[in-house]
């Protein structure tokens, strides 16, 4: 007989002992490494709790995979998908960091004025049906295309002052935007010029994200509710 030692699935040590039993009757093990101390199954009844399904659901979903397609694949339910996106929204950054940074520069002894020009759009999608809205404000840098900031909302022009609050490190000198009329109630008019010609990277970001994420399909696209 060959003893195949037990291996922790989170650290890989073979340093692990028995735990109880799960509500399915299953032996659960515990880590005994000091760094580790998770608790695991051998074998699991549901692939959701199974270790490295999150980090799954996660590259899938910036990969464009919609939730129902992330499930179907996996094997799992739409609601564990869900669920664990919505674990992942405090570790969001709603301002581009690393370019703010890279902007404005470190360890300089002199102060650094720079503008930016940024193209700004909204778009919307729903959640079961047309009537539960959510609308998403961002703005995204007119010569790279690199995202800037983006805050979630409705349709109300007021959501557009959390975003311009978001882009004041930035120092938005000029704001490319199509003919929404929030735009020129709130910027100025020599920042702002409208028109579908400066806008085109944040349009096509947006075509993108509508063909790929099923979530924000429109039915003159790619899908359809019904497909």
């Amino acid at each position: 007989m060959v003893n195949i030692p037990l291996k922790c699935p989170h650290c890989e040590s073979t340093d692990v002992g028995r735990h109880g039993v799960s509500a399915v009757g299953k032996k659960r093990y515990a880590c005994r490494n000091a760094g580790c101390g998770k608790t695991f199954q051998e074998d699991y009844s549901f692939k959701g709790y199974q270790p490295g399904t999150r980090a799954e659901i996660y590259f899938m979903t910036i990969n464009g995979n919609g939730v129902r397609a992330t499930a179907r694949i996996l094997g799992i339910s739409k609601d564990t998908v869900i669920a664990t996106l919505r674990s992942f929204e405090p570790s969001l950054w709603y301002v581009n960091h690393g370019y703010l940074e890279n902007l404005h520069g470190e360890g300089l002894e002199i102060e650094i004025v720079s503008g930016t020009e940024a193209e700004m759009d909204e778009m919307w999608s729903f959640v079961h049906d047309k009537s539960q809205q959510y609308w998403l404000w961002w703005a995204i840098e007119h010569k790279t295309g690199a995202p800037l900031a983006f805050c979630f909302g409705t349709k109300e022009s007021k959501n557009l002052d959390g975003l311009l609050a978001l882009l004041k490190p930035f120092n938005v000198t000029k704001a490319y935007t199509d003919n929404n009329p929030a735009y020129a109630s709130h910027l100025p008019g020599d920042a702002l010029q409208t028109g579908k010609h400066d806008t085109q990277k944040i349009e096509q970001k947006h075509l993108s994200l509508r063909t790929w994420c099923s979530r924000l399909v429109c039915k003159g696209i790619r899908f359809s509710k019904e497909a």
